[in-house]
Parts: structure tokens; sequence; C-alpha cells
């Protein structure tokens, strides 16, 4: 096991999001979900690449599917796991009305990923395990905001550690010959 600090954990998730496909944003979002995911649990680099290994597969929410939610409507399934990082993006810049509240949201997938993301917030979902690839959660109004945990840092096995790397490695930029040539840096004239 390789111990990383919560700075680590946060980076490299992010790089490895992007490299899945997320938007620099969003991946800068699963990235501190990731950190609160690493100071609760030692399986966040499973959960990391569990995310990163599913995340061409989950489905955005769509706009008739929060319609229903803003109205306190029951869900409907498409069929394929919603995306847990949308999906809390969307709940978190929009926020549902509290009558809306609590909301049963049908199929979401690796809903960890909702809860850690919406772990700061006024809402927060019922407890689900920690790798489950596929719940119906539901979301109530919290009580409180949860203040994050200090002094803990996230361990990793080294495979799951090569994998999340490959990911981040996407987000590369190539090296073209006059990179080579130039070498590190600013080139021959430093200016800085």
């Amino acid at each position: 096991m390789i111990d990383l600090s919560l700075n680590e954990v946060e980076t490299l998730s992010a790089k490895a999001a992007r490299g899945a496909g997320f938007s620099w944003g969003l991946a800068e979002d699963i990235g501190r979900a990731a950190r609160r995911i690493a100071v609760e649990d030692d399986n966040w680099g499973e959960a990391m690449l569990r995310l990163a290994e599913h995340a061409q597969s989950f489905e955005p929410p769509d706009p008739a599917r929060t319609t229903r939610w803003r109205n306190g409507e029951a869900d409907v399934s498409t069929g394929k796991p919603l995306c847990p990082i949308r999906t809390a993006a969307l709940l978190l810049d929009d926020p549902l009305p509290a009558g809306a509240l609590p909301l049963t949201i049908l199929d979401v997938g690796l809903p960890v990923w909702l809860d850690a993301m919406l772990r700061r917030s006024e809402m927060c979902i019922k407890p689900v395990a920690p790798l489950t690839p596929q719940a119906d959660i539901i979301i109530e109004s919290r009580a409180g905001v949860v203040q994050p945990i200090a002094g803990r840092r996230g361990a990793i096995d080294e495979r799951t550690l090569a994998a999340l790397n490959s990911f981040a490695a996407r987000t590369y930029v190539p090296e073209s010959e006059r990179s080579r040539v130039r070498g590190a840096g600013g080139g021959r004239v430093d200016d800085e």
C-alpha cells in the first residue's frame, strides 16, 4: 500500500477524471469528492478507478427527469445508470425546492460519488454501500453542513495507482520534436 497526502488524492483523482472524459470543472469536483471519500474510506482508489472506468456508460440527467424531481413527482428510470457526478452538479447548482425532498432517484451509478459531492451541502443521501455499482437512493435535507476531517492520508494499492495514473496520462500533451530539442523550461532565453 502507498500512502498519498489528501492533496495528492485530490490532484490524481481530478487528472484521472479528466482523462476519463469529464470536463475540467467536473474533474475538479471529483477531486474534492475523492478527498472526502479518502478521509472516511480506505477504498477511495477503487471507487475512483470504477468511476473512471465507467464514466462513458453513465447517462446524464435529462430535462424531463429533472423537471419531475423539481415537481416532487416519482422518478422514472431509463434503464441506464445515472451519472452521479452530473446529477450532483445539477442538484448543487440548482437546488431542489424544499417541498421536493425527500426525493427518490432511481438507478444512480456509483452512489458513493453522489454522496461525497453532496456532503458539504444542505442535502444528503441515505447511507449506501461504498462500492455499490448502481442503486436507488433517497435524497433528504441535512440538518447541518458536515465539516471535513483533517489529518488523514489516502492509502492505495500499486495496481490501482498505476491504473489511475494511466487515466491521468491521457491529459498530457504529447512531445513534439521541437519540445524534445528545447527540453524543459523556456528554451534558450529564460525570462523568468
